[in-house]
């Protein structure tokens, strides 16, 4: 292939890059995604590029690809970019062993890609027709390049919660969710014990995503849940909160 061993150090770099606090004016767009939540960077990743070349319809800007592990977790997003000859770089992040809950991806495991059109407000599946290199098989420090893909179904948007970042939890982190239509919302913090500590909010927001602060610098070190209520729908997750 044409420049790849250019394209797969470009794209080995890009995958680095949220670890780093001297981005690039690309990678500050590209992690500036509005649909999706930026994924926990556990240190752990695989990485992911799908060639410019191997789309049938290329995404406009504004648009995002997401990376999905086999549970429903998010493990990557991207705000896509035309620049780099219209090649997206991801990293697929792994799970962090220090932790009780599942941030990312564990060895052996399978993820799915998702595309999000901004103009038409919708979700699809991607469905990948070629491999030039690897498969959607997660290995640590592993390389998957996609020569062909395509948009396939249309997937509803429902109420999603995101793992909060960064996790583990120092004082503080960020919690996000996206809400697929207008209405109220509750979002708790409880104790192992299962006594709510905070309310983050109480309050009516419209369809998006949304992000929220949490404060735990007065908090105990241990494992939290954080429960997201919403369109008559109920979301729990779980952080660890470290001193």
């Amino acid at each position: 292939m044409k420049n790849l061993s250019l394209i797969i150090t470009l794209i080995f770099s890009s995958s680095l890059f949220a670890q780093s606090t001297q981005l690039s004016p690309y990678q500050k767009k590209t992690m500036n995604t509005e649909r999706f939540a930026r994924p926990v960077n556990t240190g752990v990743n695989h990485t992911l590029l799908i060639l410019g070349s191997a789309w049938e319809t290329s995404p406009e800007i504004g648009d995002e690809v997401a990376v999905y592990d086999s549970q429903g977790n998010l493990v990557s997003s991207i705000a896509w970019r035309p620049e780099q000859e219209g090649h997206t770089g991801m990293a697929i992040w792994g799970d962090d062993d220090l932790t009780q809950e599942k941030e990312g991806m564990v060895k052996g495991e399978t993820f799915s890609l998702v595309l999000f059109d901004k103009s038409e407000d919708i979700t699809t599946s991607l469905e990948v027709k070629q491999f030039d290199r690897g498969d959607n098989v997660f290995i640590k420090d592993g390389l998957t390049v996609i020569s062909s893909i395509s948009t396939s179904e249309v997937i509803s948007q429902e109420l999603e919660l995101f793992q909060n970042v960064p996790n583990p939890v120092l004082d503080n982190t960020s919690i996000s969710f996206y809400l697929p239509q207008d209405g109220n919302v509750r979002l708790t913090v409880s104790n192992s014990l299962g006594q709510e500590v905070i309310t983050l909010t109480s309050a009516e927001y419209t369809k998006g995503m949304h992000s929220l602060q949490m404060d735990a610098k007065s908090m105990s070190t241990g494992v939290y849940f954080y429960k997201l209520e919403a369109n008559n729908k109920t979301i729990t997750k779980q952080l660890t909160l470290i001193k």
